[in-house]
């Protein structure tokens, strides 16, 4: 019987996937502020509607798409109403958990993967790792961690020690989830590596202008790599799609003229949701679903140039708003099951 938890690397044929999820437009529909109330709306509605797309693109090359649940909506508003903050969707889940072989690990707590990751465990008994017990545990030695900052490469897995993953927590997962049979190397990108850089193929990388402590020549000896110097999203700020120069801060959505109010309020309630936009390279953010394919979320001549040169067919699922979440493809999917065993390609 073939494992249903199982991959070794980001680019073998892709057999399921988890896509995230956001909360719906009707979860926020008891702020009293109409204006506020419809920039958010819209926003999420046109998430989950390019997330809806996302999976149907995935689908179209056979692999089975999973979608994690949403908290209660009655309980959500309640909780909303007496806090100082929503927390966050389950959009981003390779930021909570990693295949890792034939174990699914659980990095951090997200109650909405709380039933998939059961129904992964009894069908493949031991195949789930969940150091924190299903829910938050103070005491959780990951805890502060990001499954970002792990890259595999078949019998070859690169840990980002730096901001998101200290060196404890990597010698816990190397004892606890890994075997002897892994080769472990330290990739240090301040956090998040893996999209700071993605391996589309042997051979193949997509990188970024945050890869200056990486050292691929001594690394991926022979490997080509593409560095990407800008994201495509300046490109979209210079055409006018997110005006933020008209007002400093703001969160640009289609159709409607950003509002001091909206700011305020996605800065005090909706702190947890958003990043440093500014510093991510959404271009090398890819779902890789096989050697001859690579889901992006939006056009970029240099990127498209170099898979094509590598036999490489992209394609687009857009996001429109990346910008707003700071998360691209890769951050809202987390690979379950790859076809192939454990390699070394290095």
């Amino acid at each position: 019987m073939n494992n249903i938890v199982n991959s070794f690397t980001s680019w073998q044929p892709l057999e399921e996937v988890i896509v995230g999820r956001a909360y719906r437009p009707d979860y926020f529909e008891f702020l009293e502020d109409s204006q506020v109330r419809n920039q958010l709306q819209q926003i999420l509605a046109e998430t989950e509607e390019d997330l809806d797309n996302l999976a149907k693109t995935i689908e179209q090359f056979g692999a089975r798409v999973r979608r994690p649940d949403l908290v209660d909506k009655e309980q959500f508003i309640i909780g909303q109403i007496h806090s100082s903050g929503a927390p966050l969707p389950p959009l981003t889940p390779r930021d909570w958990q990693i295949t890792l072989g034939n174990r699914l690990l659980r990095v951090l707590p997200m109650g909405e993967l709380n039933n998939l990751c059961a129904e992964y465990a009894a069908a493949q008994p031991g195949s789930v790792v969940d150091p924190h017990g299903g829910r938050w545990n103070p005491d959780c030695i990951l805890n502060g961690a990001s499954a970002s900052c792990i890259v595999r490469v078949g019998r070859d897995v690169f840990f980002d020690n730096s901001d998101y993953l200290r060196p404890d927590q990597t010698r816990w997962i190397v004892d606890n989830v890994l075997g002897p049979e892994y080769r472990i190397h330290e990739a240090v990108t301040d956090g998040h590596g893996d999209a700071v850089f993605a391996i589309l193929k042997p051979g193949v990388i997509l990188s970024s202008k945050h890869d200056q402590n990486l050292n691929f020549e001594r690394d991926f000896p022979g490997w080509e790599v593409c560095k990407v110097w800008d994201s495509s999203i300046w490109a979209a700020i210079e055409v006018g799609k997110f005006k933020a120069e008209s007002t400093p801060g703001a969160w640009y959505v289609t159709g409607q003229t950003p509002s001091e109010q909206f700011i305020r309020f996605v800065d005090t309630y909706l702190s947890k949701w958003t990043g440093f936009v500014q510093e991510t390279v959404f271009d090398v953010n890819c779902l890789v679903l096989d050697e001859s394919h690579v889901i992006f979320s939006a056009y970029n001549k240099d990127v498209f140039d170099f898979c094509r040169k590598h036999r490489i067919e992209p394609i687009i699922s857009e996001l429109r708003h990346s910008y707003f979440w700071d998360g691209g493809i890769s951050c809202c999917t987390q690979d379950i099951r790859r076809r192939g065993g454990l390699e070394t390609y290095l």
